[in-house]
């Protein structure tokens, strides 16, 4: 080897070593408490009462898992049970360095999956944006490019689920809530995981 490769290789070295960690993203899981939904809703007449929690709910969140890699941030939210659910939604908080972006995923019985993307309560358009709910498996799986979020080296976490109970009352309408990081319920606000790095 000549004296003038050398330094060259030495720096190749260490490039190529590192080549196939970058390929893989940084993953991440949560668990959360089974049986830990709160029942929220809007009362009409000032003696109406909330439903008890049912037991199972399709709110509840058991585990998500989160990887973030250099095209996409992809999510799966497992719950207690989702079999049967008809009507159900997921708020997702994702934080960046540069700011805040909301992802809304909403299922109605007999409608496609529609998701939506904000930031700064503005629309956010990204077409990319993915849903997918799989209730064999009782888990939804949300996948977005990181393009559409700014191509952070970082993000945080926070997961809201909510299932519509029965109407029985006309005076109420409730659904239970679940917050994936925490074993109570803030109607205002969510709880996020760690930081997840760009793998």
């Amino acid at each position: 080897m000549s004296p003038r490769l050398g330094p060259l290789v030495a720096l190749l070295v260490p490039a190529v070593l590192l080549a196939p960690a970058a390929a893989h993203a940084e993953k991440v899981v949560t668990h959360d408490p089974i049986g830990d939904v709160s029942v929220v809703g809007w009362l009409a007449d000032e003696d109406a009462e909330l439903p008890p929690t049912p037991d199972p709910s399709a709110a509840d969140v058991v585990r998500t898992v989160a990887a973030h890699g250099d095209r996409r941030l992809s999510i799966t939210v497992h719950f207690a049970e989702l079999a049967g659910v008809r009507e159900h939604s997921l708020q997702l908080l994702v934080r960046t360095p540069s700011g805040a972006y909301r992802v809304g995923v909403d299922k109605e019985q007999g409608r496609r999956v529609r998701t939506t993307m904000t930031r700064r309560w503005e629309p956010v358009r990204c077409r990319a944006v993915r849903a997918r709910y799989d209730t064999g498996a009782d888990a939804v799986t949300v996948s977005v490019p990181t393009a559409c979020l700014s191509s952070p080296r970082w993000v945080r976490l926070g997961i809201k689920a909510f299932a519509p109970l029965p109407a029985t009352d006309p005076t109420v309408l409730a659904s239970t809530a679940d917050d994936a990081h925490s074993d109570s319920f803030r109607v205002f606000g969510v709880s996020t995981g760690r930081r997840i790095h760009r793998g």
